[in-house]
């Protein structure tokens, strides 16, 4: 199978911008006080300790997938439509 740059693995430094990027846009939403958006966001450390310990990955690619996937939860839970938005 032939990886186009869309299938193509994203890389640590690429997962973490998103994880991020959502952070950013939790913490401008107003439905989240700052005390609310720190405490959700030591799940996102907990996923990249979990990760670190439990992957001898060189590349990053499974600490970065682990703090993005907890970072979507978040952001699912407290902006539910936030995908459509623009």
């Amino acid at each position: 199978m032939k990886e186009t740059p869309d299938s193509a693995p994203a890389t640590y430094e690429d997962l973490m911008r998103q994880t991020r990027r959502i952070y950013r846009e939790l913490e401008q939403y107003d439905g989240i006080t700052p005390r609310q958006l720190q405490k959700e966001w030591e799940t996102v450390e907990a996923a990249i300790y979990v990760a670190l310990d439990t992957t001898d990955d060189e590349s990053g690619q499974v600490v970065g997938r682990a703090a993005l996937e907890a970072a979507q939860q978040i952001r699912a839970r407290w902006i539910p439509n936030a995908d459509d938005l623009p």
